[in-house]
């Protein structure tokens, strides 16, 4: 998973003004209260505590994670473990299911698993975890750095 690139891994050239704001930023994310809670809640599911096993060794070995961020992890752990239930139950009983009077209708699992996608879509964002949201870093990246400029050496500026 990549890092926002805020100092010391940007290649080209970048003006001392840049640099002091990106330090900025960097000392910015690292003001706040460490997450120091490391294990997953007693209380969550077995699959959800699995997840939280999985994902926070990554992220904190790539984002300044926080004892704000708990939340989120939490919720994140849920969703996964609710679309993970969800789908046990869907392969069980299919996606449609018949009524006591006979009649078809949709699995209610089916609607569990598509709320618990979008919550954990939402929650991945907001952790840095999507594609989506590791690009918009990378562009916002490149939106601030100065373009190179060939003749800048030359003319010694």
């Amino acid at each position: 998973m990549g890092h926002p690139k805020l100092l010391e891994d940007t290649k080209g050239n970048v003006s001392n003004e840049e640099k002091a704001i990106r330090v900025d930023a960097r000392e910015e994310l690292f003001k706040q209260q460490p997450l120091v809670t490391t294990t997953p809640p007693a209380w969550m599911a077995q699959s959800a505590r699995t997840e939280w096993e999985r994902i926070v060794p990554v992220l904190k070995e790539d984002y300044p994670l926080s004892e704000t961020d708990y939340g989120s992890l939490v919720a994140y752990c849920l969703a996964f473990a609710r679309v993970k239930n969800s789908e046990a139950e869907i392969r069980k009983s299919g996606t449609f299911v018949t009524c006591e009077n006979g009649v078809k209708k949709a699995n209610p699992a089916v609607r569990v698993q598509s709320q618990a996608m979008s919550d954990l879509k939402k929650q991945a964002t907001s952790l840095g975890m999507t594609l989506e949201s590791r690009s918009r870093l990378a562009l916002n990246k490149v939106k601030n750095d100065e373009p190179e400029d060939p003749f800048k050496e030359l003319m010694g500026s």
